[in-house]
């Protein structure tokens, strides 16, 4: 059964539109910043998607530039980023990824970590938001939350395809601030052996990938009772989104599934903004 992101995500702006109400009645329009420091196909449309649904809602998005060759003046990126910690009238600040290889974790951890609304700090006030989509689709298919679906993912093999930073390591982070065992999780990378790859799929439960290539794990050896969560994203050679399993093949071997786009990646930008919004209502209640 297919999962819709774009039905969740309508949810989650129903809620949006509630704290936005709060926000205007205290004069506060929420800013997100985002930070370029690329310009391929990718980020442009990753931002794009970003302004588009900011601007819908009510959400101001201001995309800076950083150059070509800022890199190789750290001091006056790093003085901007601080500038924008100190402006009350900025909520979150994001690095969108990929960035510029010189744009690098000594840069991006001058981020005030409660305007990281990534979450990929460690003392972060906000889980990211591609770890909330996931679990809103878990909520979802078993109709639990919060510490019930912790209680229900403990009793279950989960296989968790990739450790990328922006997508399985966002999946490690949030179950490990949820209270979930992370050494319970299968982890298969490059480096895990075919037979410990077979073992690790078959026998799972929930199947999270977020490989960004296409079929990184042989699709067969799914179960037909697993959830298959896709969180991979890569774009083919007609610039048109793809995740890492393609919906046909995948539709009747598995129970559960969420597909790209139209799966994680609308529920990701649903969860950016409203990690946004939360970082203004914190103002209000601070």
């Amino acid at each position: 059964m297919k999962i819709s992101g774009k039905e969740l995500a309508g949810e989650v702006y129903e809620d949006i539109q509630k704290k936005l109400a709060i926000l205007k009645r205290n004069k506060i329009i929420p800013q997100l910043i985002i930070a370029k420091s690329s310009n391929i196909d990718a980020v442009n449309n990753y931002i794009g998607q970003k302004v588009k649904k900011g601007e819908k809602v009510g959400i101001k998005v201001e995309v800076i530039e950083l150059g070509d060759h800022d890199y190789r003046h750290k001091m006056k990126i790093k003085e901007r980023i601080l500038q924008i910690n100190k402006s009350p009238k900025n909520h979150g600040i994001i690095f969108q990824k990929p960035s510029n290889i010189h744009i690098d974790e000594e840069i991006e951890s001058l981020i005030d970590t409660n305007k990281d609304v990534d979450g990929f700090l460690c003392m972060s006030a906000h889980k990211p938001p591609v770890y909330r989509g996931v679990m809103r689709v878990l909520e979802k298919i078993s109709n639990l939350k919060e510490k019930k679906l912790i209680s229900y993912l403990k009793k279950k093999k989960i296989a968790l395809i990739g450790r990328g930073k922006t997508g399985g390591q966002t999946v490690i982070s949030g179950l490990k601030t949820d209270g979930f065992n992370v050494g319970q999780l299968r982890i298969i990378d490059s480096k895990t052996p075919k037979n410990t790859i077979k073992e690790y799929i078959t026998e799972a439960d929930i199947i999270i990938s977020a490989v960004g290539k296409s079929n990184p794990v042989d699709f067969t050896l799914f179960s037909k009772k697993a959830i298959l969560i896709d969180i991979g994203v890569h774009f083919d050679q007609q610039n048109k989104i793809k995740g890492d399993y393609n919906e046909e093949d995948i539709k009747e071997q598995v129970g559960y599934y969420t597909t790209t786009p139209g799966g994680i990646g609308v529920l990701t930008v649903a969860y950016l903004m409203d990690n946004v919004v939360n970082a203004a209502m914190n103002t209000i209640i601070n």
